[in-house]
């Protein structure tokens, strides 16, 4: 099964100079919770932008050449990183393994590619606006995805910002 697992604000912005837009404690928190003992799938500039393997998670970063350099992992017990070519290198992977949940964290370009392929949408809603964003999360359509439910409304007083989260599945 493939997942997606965004924050996007309300004009369907999700980063700016390969970052993301705000850091949200309980967002990340969210993340954590949602993707911890499943595999991670990422684009090369998003983990470079993580800077690490994510603890607790087998890390697979798509990147052309295949290969990644300088990595170091503090506990290979839980955490694995590895690095593939491509994207029909990873459909084959998530096909050969129907009961792993694969999370998609990005990048923009990453996020547009396999929407088609994703079964279920974690979508972090943030209730802004932010104009000076550069990277985006396709619409929605809702002739494609189902909303499965749907958090209350969370409030962030350090950042000022409100938001839901919710799970979209593939009708």
């Amino acid at each position: 099964m493939i997942s997606i697992i965004v924050a996007v604000a309300a004009n369907n912005a999700i980063g700016r100079g390969n970052r993301l837009l705000w850091h949200l404690s309980q967002d990340l928190k969210y993340f954590k919770e949602v993707t911890t003992g499943h595999p991670v799938v990422m684009g090369r500039k998003t983990y470079e932008s993580i800077g690490r393997p994510l603890p607790g998670r087998r890390n697979i970063v798509l990147t052309r050449s295949g290969k990644l350099e300088n990595v170091q992992i503090k506990n290979p017990a839980t955490t694995t990183l590895e690095a593939i070519s491509g994207i029909e290198e990873f459909l084959k992977l998530a096909q050969e393994a129907p009961q792993e949940e694969f999370f998609i964290l990005g990048g923009g370009e990453l996020y547009r590619t396999m929407l088609p392929y994703a079964d279920k949408l974690y979508i972090t809603h943030i209730e802004a606006t932010v104009e000076d964003a550069d990277t985006f999360f396709p619409q929605i359509e809702p002739e494609i995805w189902s909303l499965e439910r749907c958090s209350q409304r969370y409030s962030d007083q350090e950042n000022n910002l409100e938001f839901r989260f919710a799970l979209y599945t593939r009708k």
